[in-house]
């Protein structure tokens, strides 16, 4: 198991900057932009390069920082669960004895340290 662990997890690093260095090669091909515009989505933030009149120049550059979100949708299903009875009737009691009045303690002002 330790084995295949280490196998699968060499295999995503590899991938990760496989994937990340063709991003990379085709940024440094792309022709040469004015500026770039960030776009906020829902899987992060997107740099668009835009031209001197703000057109976009057709090049999209995913940001390097949030490529490991592209796994956050690989996971797996979460498991289904049951109410259990035990919990809801002790929390129904303990909600019961929660709400007995407690009397209030009155602020009491104190002096300074003896020390000062």
């Amino acid at each position: 198991m330790r084995v295949l662990l280490r196998h699968i997890t060499v295999l995503t690093l590899a991938l990760l900057i496989g994937v990340t260095s063709v991003q990379f090669a085709a940024a440094r091909g792309q022709s040469p932009a004015v500026g770039t515009m960030e776009i906020c989505t829902g899987t992060g933030p997107i740099h668009i390069l835009v031209d001197e009149n703000g057109q976009p120049t057709g090049g999209v550059m995913i940001c390097p920082d949030y490529a490991m979100a592209f796994f956050a949708e690989m996971s797996v299903g979460l498991p289904d669960l049951q109410p259990v009875a035990l919990w809801q009737s002790m929390w129904i009691s303990r909600t019961a004895v929660a709400a007995v009045s407690v009397p209030l303690m009155s602020a009491q002002a104190r002096g300074p340290p003896d020390f000062v």
